[in-house]
């Protein structure tokens, strides 16, 4: 009951739709963004003003990008166990989840996450890029670029490197939404 006067609370203030009592208060959220029910974000987490997280997400000490949608069921920089140990068990760490989380997780800005997709920890993913529902991203992804599978792999890039470059200048995400749309709207399609 508490978490829930907390989170609306949080919500009326920072202008979001947070729909989840597993979302930490400690995580930092962006204004307007929307959180939809049964998704987990932890202390560790940042998420950008205006993104989207559909149900059943489950987000560890990754950092997301402003304007993003990810879809329902999206796991973002699960534990990775060192494998060159003897042994795999976090029984034999000291600090298990400082072990676990050890490498970045990064979400640039813009980016659609398809659902069900899993981005393993250490992945970077770019500004504007793509990744096809149900993929597992094992690699770092370009901005602007198209990923699917497992693993995924580049189908396309979304852009020419001349219209990549434009928008990637004009850094129309670091904007409110006003502003953003007519950025956007000069840009064209």
């Amino acid at each position: 009951m508490i978490k829930l006067l907390a989170l609306k609370l949080f919500n009326r203030r920072n202008g979001t739709r947070i729909k989840s009592t597993e979302v930490s208060l400690r995580a930092a959220i962006g204004k307007g963004t929307k959180i939809q029910r049964g998704t987990f974000v932890d202390k560790h987490s940042s998420i950008g003003s205006y993104s989207y997280l559909g149900k059943s997400c489950s987000v560890s000490a990754a950092e997301i990008g402003r304007y993003c949608s990810i879809g329902d069921s999206v796991i973002i920089g699960p534990g990775e166990h060192d494998m060159d140990q003897v042994s795999t068990s976090t029984e034999f760490q000291n600090n298990a989840f400082d072990s676990l989380t050890r490498a970045p997780c990064i979400i640039g800005h813009d980016v659609w996450i398809g659902a069900q997709s899993l981005i393993l920890r250490g992945v970077t993913i770019g500004n504007g890029a793509v990744v096809g529902a149900n993929s597992v991203v094992t690699r770092d992804v370009a901005p602007f670029e198209v990923v699917a599978g497992s693993p995924a792999r580049a189908i396309k890039t979304r852009f020419d490197a001349d219209r990549a470059e434009q928008i990637m200048n004009s850094e129309w995400w670091l904007r409110d939404r006003e502003d953003a749309a007519k950025i956007i709207a000069e840009l064209g399609s």
